[in-house]
C-alpha cells in the first residue's frame, strides 16, 4: 500500500531510497534541474553520457534505473521520460499521469520504501498547482492497485512505500487539502476495482448491498434496500424480469447524500449492477461469458463514488441508485417475447434476454425521478459490445440530448482523465427500437446497426425531465491496454469524472 505525503525539505534534503526525476527528450527536468546537477557532481559525472549509453533519451514512456551510495546507504535515481512537451495541456497532463504510474509500478518492483519527487512546472499541464498535486496524488493511489486476494504470494499487494511531494513550507496548507482529496478519489477508484475484480461466487447482489450499507454506516449516508417484493409494489417489470431467472435475490440499492445547504439541487447516478451476465435464455457462447463478472462495473462506480462524496461534502445532495442482479437462464427466467410494464407505465417486448442492462436501469431511472426529482441524472453500465467496437477502450461513449450537461462532461474528463466521447442521440436513431406489440423493443432492429445509440433510445423513454446523460464503459470498465497506473482487471472507470462532475457542478 502507498502513501503520499508532502514535505517542505528540497528535493536533496530528503533521506530516501529513492529519487524520482522526470526528464524531457533533451535530458533536461521539468521538475528543477538542481537535481541532476547534484547527481553530476556527486554520484555519476557523466551522467547523460550513460543514459544515452543505455539508450534512455526521454522519450515519453522510457524509464531507466541507477544506483548509487549515499551515507553508506543504497539509493536508487529513477527517471522516466516524458518526451517533448509539445502537445496539448490535456495530452501532456495524462502523459504525466501515465509517467507517475510508471514511477510507482517500478518503486513496487524493486522494493523502495520511499521516494521523493519535485511537483513539474504546472503551465505544462494546464492546471494550477493544486489541481496538478491532487492528479498526482490520486494517480499514485490508482497505479498501486493490486488484486491478489486470491494469490498466496500477495508480494505486490503487500509491498509498503511511500511517495513524497516537495512542496514550499506556505504553500503547505492549500496542497495538504489537495492531498487529501487525492487520496479519498484514488482510494474512492480502486474500491470500485475491488468491488467489479472479485468474481460472482464471491460477489453476490446481495453481498454488493452490503458492502454499500457499511459505507453508508461509516461515513453517515441514507441506506435502503429492496428486494423483489418491494420491486413488484413499485411495478418495477424491467428489474424483475432479469432477476427473475436466479436463485440469488436481487437487491435494489440506494445511497442518499445530503448536504446542509437548503434548495441545493440533486444530483441521481445510476448504476448498471448485473453481478454475472450468463445472456439469459440468450445463453452467451461460453467464450463470452468470461469477464461477465464486470457487468456491475457501473453499479461500483456509482456505489465509490457515493463514497467519495460522503468524505468530500460537496454543497449539493447526491443519490446513488444501483438495482443488483444476475441475469440467469432456468425455468423461472424471463424470455424472449415477452412484455413487461416499467414503472413510469410503459411496455417493452423482449427481443433478447441478453439486453438485460437497461431493463434495470430503466426502473432505476424511473424510480430516481419519482422520489429524488433531481436536476440530473447520470447513468454509467457495460451495456453494449457495440461500444468497444466503436471507441476501443480508451474513450466511454457519451450519449444525451443536455448540451450543457454534455459539454460539462466532455471538459470534466480531459482534465480528471476519465475520458469521454459523444454519440449523436439523433432522432434517426429513435425507431429502432419500435415494436408491433408494445411501446419499444428492447434491442434495436438489425438495419440501423448502432446498438449503443440504440439503447440509449431506449433508456431515453424513462425520463421524463431530468437533464440527463447516459455513460457506456463497455470498453473503459477493464481489461485496458497500455496504460502504466491501470494493470489488469477493473479500471473504476467513472469515479474521478463523476467526483469531479459533482464538486464543480453549478446551474
Amino acid at each position: 500500500m502507498i502513501n503520499v505525503s508532502l514535505t517542505d525539505k528540497k528535493f536533496w534534503e530528503n533521506e530516501v531510497e529513492g529519487y524520482i526525476f522526470l526528464l524531457k527528450e533533451d535530458l533536461q527536468s521539468i521538475g528543477n534541474n538542481d537535481e541532476l546537477k547534484k547527481i553530476e557532481k556527486d554520484f555519476y559525472p557523466n551522467l547523460r553520457n550513460i543514459l544515452k549509453k543505455h539508450k534512455f533519451t526521454g522519450k515519453f514512456g522510457q524509464s531507466f534505473v541507477l544506483t548509487a551510495t549515499r551515507d553508506n546507504s543504497l539509493i536508487q535515481f529513477v527517471f522516466i521520460g516524458m518526451g517533448k512537451l509539445q502537445d496539448k495541456w490535456n495530452i501532456e497532463l495524462e502523459n504525466l499521469r501515465r509517467a507517475i504510474g510508471s514511477a510507482v509500478n517500478i518503486l513496487k518492483k524493486l522494493d523502495i520504501k520511499n521516494a521523493v519527487i519535485n511537483i513539474p512546472d504546472e503551465k505544462i499541464f494546464g492546471l494550477v498547482k493544486p489541481r496538478l498535486v491532487r492528479q498526482i496524488v490520486l494517480i499514485s493511489y490508482i497505479a498501486d492497485y493490486e488484486f491478489e486476494k486470491y494469490k498466496s504470494d500477495k508480494t505486490l499487494s503487500q509491498w509498503k512505500g511511500e511517495l513524497i511531494l516537495c512542496v514550499k513550507k506556505e504553500d503547505e496548507q492549500v496542497y495538504a487539502q489537495s492531498l487529501k482529496e487525492g487520496k479519498i478519489i484514488g482510494q474512492s477508484t480502486n474500491l470500485a476495482r475491488d468491488f467489479s475484480d472479485l468474481p460472482a461466487n464471491y460477489l453476490t447482489p446481495a453481498s454488493l448491498a452490503e458492502q454499500a450499507k457499511k459505507i453508508a454506516v461509516q461515513y453517515g449516508l441514507q441506506y435502503k434496500v429492496f428486494g423483489r417484493e418491494k420491486a413488484a409494489e413499485y411495478g418495477m417489470g424491467g428489474f424483475l424480469a432479469v432477476d427473475s431467472g436466479s436463485d440469488e435475490e436481487g437487491k435494489f440499492v440506494v445511497l442518499e447524500y445530503s448536504c446542509e445547504k437548503k434548495d441545493a439541487p440533486t444530483i441521481a447516478l445510476v448504476g448498471k449492477g448485473v453481478t454475472f451476465d450468463s445472456g439469459g435464455i440468450s445463453l452467451k457462447p461460453s467464450a463470452y461469458m468470461e469477464g461477465m463478472k464486470f457487468d456491475m462495473s457501473g453499479a461500483a462506480t456509482v456505489i465509490a463514488t457515493m463514497n467519495a462524496i460522503a468524505q468530500l461534502q460537496p454543497k449539493i445532495n447526491v443519490v446513488g441508485i444501483t438495482p443488483l442482479v444476475e441475469n440467469m437462464p432456468s425455468g423461472k427466467a424471463c424470455k424472449q417475447d415477452d412484455i413487461i410494464t416499467f414503472m413510469n407505465g410503459k411496455t417493452a417486448e423482449i427481443k433478447n434476454t441478453d439486453a438485460e442492462g437497461r431493463l434495470i436501469l430503466a426502473d432505476a431511472l424511473c424510480y430516481a425521478e419519482k422520489f429524488y426529482k433531481p436536476e440530473v441524472i447520470l447513468d454509467i453500465a457495460t451495456l453494449t459490445g457495440a461500444c468497444l467496437f466503436a471507441l476501443g477502450h480508451f474513450f466511454t461513449g457519451l450519449m444525451t440530448r443536455d448540451e450543457i450537461v454534455g459539454t460539462k462532461l466532455q471538459a470534466i474528463s480531459l482534465v480528471s482523465g476519465d475520458r469521454v466521447w459523444p454519440l449523436p442521440m439523433d432522432n434517426d436513431f429513435k425507431d429502432a427500437i419500435k415494436s408491433d406489440v408494445a411501446d419499444i423493443a428492447n434491442c434495436g432492429a438489425p438495419n440501423y446497426k448502432a446498438g449503443t445509440i440504440t439503447a440509449a433510445w431506449f433508456l431515453s423513454n424513462f425520463v421524463q425531465n431530468a437533464k440527463w446523460a447516459h455513460l457506456d464503459i463497455a470498453g473503459t470498465a477493464d481489461s485496458v491496454p497500455g496504460i502504466s497506473y491501470f494493470g489488469k482487471g477493473s479500471t473504476g472507470a467513472g469515479v474521478r469524472l463523476f467526483v469531479d462532475f459533482i464538486m464543480n457542478y453549478t446551474k
